[in-house]
C-alpha cells in the first residue's frame, strides 16, 4: 500500500536532489490513517501540502516555500498524530512526483513534474 507524502523542503535540497538523484527529508505530512473531521481526502491533502509548504518556510513569509510530493510504501514510513510522517530512508528523485512551489506574496501552490526541477533551478521555468 503507498501512500502520498508531502515533504517540506529548500533551495538546497532541490539542488541536492537533482545532483545526486537523492534527498534524504526526514518528516512530511500525510492524510492521516483515521481522521474525524469533515473534510474529503483532496481537501485533507491539499492542507497537508500547506503545512509542508509553511515548514518549508520557516518564519519568514516572504520566502519560497517548496514541496515535493512524493508516493512510498507505507512500509518505509511511520505516521505520528496529525498526519505527521517520518521517513525511514531518503528518496529517490525517480520516486518524486511533482514539486510545489510557493512564492512570496502568494500562498497558491505551483505544480511542477519532476522534470521540470532543474530548469526550474536554472530560472528557465517558473
Amino acid at each position: 500500500m503507498q501512500v502520498r507524502i508531502y515533504l517540506p523542503a529548500t533551495r538546497s535540497h532541490l539542488e541536492t536532489l537533482v545532483s545526486t538523484g537523492l534527498i534524504a527529508i526526514a518528516a512530511g505530512f500525510a492524510v492521516p490513517d483515521k481522521f474525524d473531521i469533515e473534510l474529503s481526502e483532496e481537501e485533507l491533502e491539499y492542507e497537508a501540502s500547506e503545512r509542508a509548504r509553511d515548514l518549508s518556510r520557516g518564519s519568514a513569509e516572504n520566502s519560497h516555500g517548496y514541496v515535493l510530493a512524493v508516493e512510498l510504501p507505507r512500509k518505509d514510513t511511520e505516521q505520528g498524530a496529525n498526519g505527521e510522517i517520518t521517513l525511514n530512508r531518503a528518496i529517490a528523485i525517480d520516486e518524486v512526483d511533482s514539486l510545489l512551489l510557493s512564492v512570496p506574496g502568494d500562498d497558491e501552490l505551483q505544480w511542477f513534474a519532476t522534470q521540470e526541477i532543474d530548469l526550474y533551478l536554472k530560472g528557465q521555468v517558473g
